[in-house]
């Protein structure tokens, strides 16, 4: 007579594929941000306010994270990767990226050129660091 085992059941027979595979599974891995929620800010509504020290171009208040957050991604999608570093980037395309990120934030600050210098190295870090 057979006994009756506590012991799992077998696996499904395999489809052809062999188990032997070299290749380990796949890792999940994060996938990039695009902060969908700034692209898809309804026309006229409110600009996210920024408070930016002109000196050492930190950003306070709760908007702070999501707009470090959008410096590292509009140097990652305006800047091209075939520039060497950010001294090589036209003067003409980071006043783009200004304009970019002046129309997507509000910064009280922006009209002293310390802090437009500040914010733009910081693009220029993130640039370096792709």
């Amino acid at each position: 007579m057979a006994t009756q085992s506590n012991s799992p059941p077998p696996p499904p027979p395999s489809t052809g594929v062999t188990s032997h595979s070299s290749s380990p599974p796949l890792k999940r891995t994060r996938k990039a941000s695009r902060l969908r929620l700034l692209a898809t800010r309804p026309v006229g509504a409110e600009r996210p306010l920024v408070r930016v020290d002109p000196v050492t171009g930190k950003a306070d208040g709760p908007h702070s994270k999501k707009f470090r957050t959008y410096l590292g991604i509009i140097a990652r999608d305006k800047v091209d990767v075939t520039y060497e570093n950010w001294k090589h980037v036209p003067i003409t395309q980071k006043d783009l990226i200004w304009e970019d990120i002046q129309a997507e934030f509000d910064i009280p600050e922006a009209s002293d050129l310390r802090t437009k210098k500040k914010i733009l190295q910081t693009v220029g870090g993130a640039v370096e660091t792709v």
